[in-house]
């Protein structure tokens, strides 16, 4: 078999989907399989819309015997105008390629087409243009399509970020693959109320990689930063989306009572976030902002904190929250579906609303005062975690592959 995988972005790329893309790769490579990744040459999120961000060379390389090929994405300010006009119409197929958050990969559709694929793998939104290519790819081609759109429900009394996800056309995206494949019931209970078959729906999370998220040596940490417990940690893209202004908020709250907790974010960030951060952060503040770190600061990041905290209402799963239960650490995370069913399954945490600094500031508090609470959330959480370790769910994505690969697209 031989799989096609169209993706905004990939390896070297660190993202919680993204190295959930590269661990099924190599999973399908291990199990005999060929992997073809076509990918763009982002990498800032950014430079998908504008220039003047990080990049990769476009090109194909190899990864552990995952072939990747990058096409530029480009910023012709007239194109672009012209190709919004289409994503105007009500037409399902010329909305998916072109309306917002389209950018044009003039390069990639004729690579698709010249693939030798059995299946294309698709995803995640909002990245319709993307995902219309693959599936175009694969009619042109008459193979089957699997899909891992990640949808982002949001919260559930208003449609801020759902309406991004759950667009007509962007159903009508999904009705055209063999298989969605969704991160959690949630996600699969309202793309099925939408209109996607049932049949067509299964429940796998991506799983994350014991090995590159326990084990680190939180001591490590402290010295380096020159920080002393306790430490609250915000793990991953560093965005209003994500929490993490809300959660710099909340800690200036604490700061400004007396509390001597440090903050520590690690991970990438978009341009807002920077600015907010050079705006607001005061000489003595108890901050560490971190940029993308390797696995080994990851997991030494983890082992030091007494506290993850992911206030997103931008989730399909959130990972973070598995990663640091799988350390025995207990999470603060944002009152959404998806994140609702994770840490009511196992007690492993509090949720607060999105946006709340001063209810966020109130459970940091709460935990940070209670080392037993702590304690036993962690356990909770660190039982529950094994359910979502990828070792064990990368090849159950691999079998959908197999059995999707052996059918034709009618489905005999």
């Amino acid at each position: 078999m031989h799989a096609g995988f169209v993706l905004p972005r990939f390896f070297p790329y660190r993202g919680g989907y993204e190295n959930s893309m590269l661990s099924i790769a190599r999973c399908l490579v291990e199990r005999g399989h060929r992997v073809t990744v076509f990918t763009t040459t982002a990498q800032d999120l950014e430079s998908l819309w504008l220039p003047g961000f990080k990049t990769f060379p476009a090109g194909e390389s190899r990864v552990d015997g995952i072939t990747i090929r990058r096409f530029p994405v480009s910023y012709d300010k007239w194109a672009r105008r012209a190709t919004r006009v289409l994503g105007l119409t009500p037409y399902w197929r010329w909305k998916a390629q072109f309306w917002r958050p389209a950018f044009p990969v003039p390069e990639l559709r004729a690579a698709l087409h010249n693939i030798d694929a059995d299946i294309f793998h698709v995803g995640p939104l909002p990245y319709n243009g993307l995902i219309y290519a693959g599936i175009e790819a694969a009619e042109h081609r008459r193979v089957p399509v699997i899909a891992t759109p990640c949808t982002h429900l949001g919260e559930d009394a208003n449609r801020d970020v759902a309406q991004y996800y759950v667009e007509p056309h962007q159903i009508r995206l999904l009705q055209q693959c063999g298989r969605v494949v969704c991160m959690t019931k949630a996600e699969q209970s309202r793309l099925s109320e939408l209109g996607v078959a049932p049949k067509k729906l299964a429940v796998h999370a991506l799983g994350f990689d014991r090995k590159t998220s326990t084990g680190g040596n939180g001591e490590r940490i402290l010295a380096e930063y020159k920080i002393t417990p306790p430490v609250v940690l915000h793990l991953g893209m560093k965005a209003y989306e994500k929490g993490s202004i809300t959660l710099f908020e909340a800690m200036r709250q604490l700061w400004d009572s007396g509390h001597k907790a440090w903050l520590v974010m690690a991970g990438p960030s978009l341009r807002a976030f920077d600015d907010y951060v050079s705006q607001n952060v005061r000489p003595g503040d108890r901050f560490v902002n971190v940029p993308p770190f390797p696995d080994e600061l990851k997991r030494d990041l983890l082992a030091a904190a007494d506290i993850a905290v992911q206030p997103s209402r931008v989730e399909s799963l959130g990972l973070v929250l598995p990663e640091a239960w799988a350390n025995g650490k207990p999470v603060i995370a944002a009152d959404i579906a998806v994140s609702r069913e994770l840490v009511e399954r196992c007690d492993g945490g509090v949720l607060v609303p999105f946006g709340d600094a001063t209810a966020l500031a109130q459970a940091i508090a709460r935990l940070l005062a209670n080392e037993e609470l702590r304690h036993s959330m962690g356990q909770r959480g660190l039982a529950f975690a094994q359910s979502y370790d990828g070792d064990n769910l990368w090849p159950k994505f691999a079998e959908e592959f197999e059995r999707l690969a052996a059918k034709r697209p009618d489905g005999s």
